[in-house]
């Protein structure tokens, strides 16, 4: 639910889709829709917890992941090389 309050929130400011606000909620809860950096984070930490199983890396700090030998290296570079194989 905050998700979905910080959404509303942005949407009112930008006026995304020019609805009434009380449309802009319904559909919001309806589809669970987040702000932007919400999903980003969201679509992170899906894919740290992904590699992570793989074995790929073993931790994350800030923008930088760590492999398992210990070599640093920058989580978008990372994502690219390791999507998410489901």
């Amino acid at each position: 639910m905050p998700d979905t309050i910080a959404y509303l929130k942005k949407a009112l400011r930008t006026r995304i889709g020019g609805e009434s606000p009380e449309a802009v909620f319904v559909a919001a809860c309806k589809e669970g829709r987040k702000p932007e950096s919400a999903q980003v984070k969201s679509a992170v930490k899906d894919w740290f917890e992904w590699a992570r199983r793989e074995r790929i890396v073993i931790a994350m700090s800030g923008e930088v992941v760590y492999t398992p030998d210990g070599e640093a290296v920058e989580l978008q570079e990372m994502m690219r090389r390791f999507g998410v194989q489901k």
